[in-house]
């Protein structure tokens, strides 16, 4: 199956929709999609917002990350 050509902002806004939950600290997080050479892309995190995620919240976002790769690659 072919992958899904998406733009870094759209992967982004799907990541953090995913993500949101009102009562969640999570659903402040700043974050950008970037390439990565053996992965095809990865999730950065800013340095202030990683303070807001637990072990949990990253569990998460390495789930959603993984699925992702799956069906959306990266248009540059």
């Amino acid at each position: 199956m072919a992958k899904k050509h998406i733009s870094g902002a759209d992967l982004s806004w799907l990541i953090l929709e995913e993500l949101s939950d009102p009562q969640s600290r999570a659903s402040r997080i700043s974050l950008a999609v970037v390439p990565d050479g053996k992965a095809g892309w990865r999730v950065v995190v800013a340095n202030q917002s990683r303070r807001l995620l637990t072990a949990a919240h990253e569990q998460q976002l390495a789930g959603i990350q993984h699925r992702l790769r799956l069906v959306y690659e990266l248009r540059l």
